[in-house]
């Protein structure tokens, strides 16, 4: 059984790591509000109010970020890589969008039956895919998903990427392949060509290597 004194040590030496995280998330907020600030100074009503309408905070700022990119106002006077952020946020939002939304580590527990824990293994050993959301948890692609588990040939498919980005690997899983006449490998899958969409995953990643 732990003591009151081992107890209260064990809070003492967890407190500095806790302090320190709040110093360094104070720290990148000062900053994301300067950004913020500057990059709301250049954008116009219609493009504040397009950010204004996004259901999320998050979602607001990408969409500020990817509707001032195209319109050749100078981000890089903000900072020179905030185009190329605010366009790679837009790809992966469409991304996510033509995968049929994207569910929760928690909403793939109970879509599955299993536990939380068991859809962490299951996404370690590459069974599923998730992409990462910025905050230390990851989202599921809904395409892999069927009414009654995952898609057939998934793990298979995954193992044989040899990308290990899941972003490209998303990307690659929606795009038509000729090689599967115009399928894509997961319409491949869900028809039962498991041997030719691993085909097409492993080749994909040969190339690109």
């Amino acid at each position: 059984m732990r003591t009151r004194n081992s107890t209260a040590a064990h809070h003492s030496s967890r407190e500095p790591v806790s302090q320190a995280r709040l110093a360094l998330a104070a720290t990148f907020l000062k900053r994301s509000v300067k950004m913020l600030e500057r990059v709301s100074s250049v954008a116009s009503s219609e493009t504040l109010k397009a950010a204004l309408a996004s259901p999320t905070d998050v979602g607001g700022v990408a969409t500020l970020l990817s509707d001032l990119a195209p319109l050749g106002i100078d981000l890089s006077a903000v900072d020179p890589f905030v185009e190329a952020m605010s366009r790679g946020a837009a790809v992966k939002r469409e991304l996510l969008t033509r995968a049929g939304g994207r569910l929760t580590s928690s909403q793939v527990a109970s879509a599955l039956g299993i536990t939380r824990q068991a859809v962490d293994k299951r996404r370690i050993r590459r069974a599923l895919l998730a992409v990462p959301n910025g905050s230390g948890d990851y989202l599921y692609p809904a395409c892999q998903f069927v009414p009654d588990g995952v898609v057939p040939g998934l793990e298979e498919v995954l193992h044989a990427f040899a990308i290990r980005n899941p972003w490209i690997q998303l990307s690659v899983l929606l795009a038509p392949a000729p090689v599967l006449a115009g399928m894509t490998i997961l319409e491949a899958l869900k028809s039962g060509k498991v041997e030719k969409a691993t085909g097409v995953a492993s080749s994909f990643g040969e190339q690109a290597a």
